[in-house]
């Protein structure tokens, strides 16, 4: 017999209790954003400068398992064509006019460092937001390798440091960190665990598909991302839950094929 969600359990506070832990994380999204921003600033400043004097690339390509948040964010800005490499793997084209960028907020994954290894081995322009002192930054070392250092090991954090870059060197569009960072405050503060259901949007949204089917659509290319990749649609399967991915006919068009 399929069970029946208890709304009562948003108003709990043992059951809140219970998942505090990710419930902080996510509230402090928009500190780690700040901070991520302020330390990066300074650190990369000398490499933006450098690289803005670089020839434009003749492609740009976003490998890593973060790629295709890249490629959703950048695929209508880029000047040149983005290709998005979610494996470890490169495009047998990729070379020395080219540029891979990375974001790797922990570091530690092997196939990223495997990327990297290869783009450096091919003499390509490479972009990684990374730990300083980690695997993968070890593997990018080379002569036109860029570390974008990063700390706090949060991919949104992580993506506005790479975003900020590209856009100083003319290959993204505008990147506002302090509002991507007021964004998710809002949110925490709007979608408080504390706050009545009848006032908080994120109990209302966890209340509304209690009894139906989700139906999760995009509605731009960034949006559309996340039915098609599973970012929305994947905690909808590991509850169990019947669900539907859709794109909107016009952030279709727009998106692109698949990477």
């Amino acid at each position: 017999m399929a069970s029946r969600f208890d709304e009562s359990r948003l108003d709990d506070e043992r059951a809140l209790a219970s998942i505090d832990v990710r419930l902080r994380a996510l509230a402090e999204s928009g500190a780690r954003v700040r901070r991520e921003s302020h330390d990066a600033e300074a650190a990369t400043a000398e490499a933006i400068a450098r690289d803005k004097m670089a020839s434009r690339p003749r492609a740009v390509i976003a490998a890593g398992p973060d790629s295709r948040l890249l490629r959703a964010v950048l695929e209508p800005w880029c000047p040149v064509p983005f290709v998005a490499r979610p494996g470890p793997a490169l495009p047998g084209w990729a070379g020395s006019l080219d540029w891979v960028v990375m974001l790797a907020p922990e570091g530690s994954d092997t196939g990223s460092a495997s990327a990297v290894a290869e783009a450096v081995r091919r003499g390509a322009q490479v972009v990684v937001a990374c730990p300083p002192t980690s695997l993968v930054a070890d593997h990018a070392a080379g002569r036109y390798t860029t570390i974008l250092p990063t700390v706090t090991g949060d991919q949104l954090a992580t993506a506005v440091v790479m975003l900020d870059y590209l856009e100083q060197v003319g290959l993204g569009p505008r990147a506002d960190s302090e509002s991507v960072a007021t964004a998710p405050d809002e949110v925490a503060m709007s979608c408080s665990p504390h706050r009545d259901p009848a006032v908080n949007p994120a109990k209302m949204l966890a209340i509304a598909p209690a009894d139906a089917t989700p139906i999760v659509w995009g509605g731009s290319v960034l949006a559309a991302r996340g039915p098609s990749r599973g970012r929305v649609a994947a905690p909808l399967e590991r509850s169990r839950r019947p669900r539907r991915r859709r794109r909107a006919p016009a952030a279709a068009a727009r998106s692109g094929p698949a990477a």
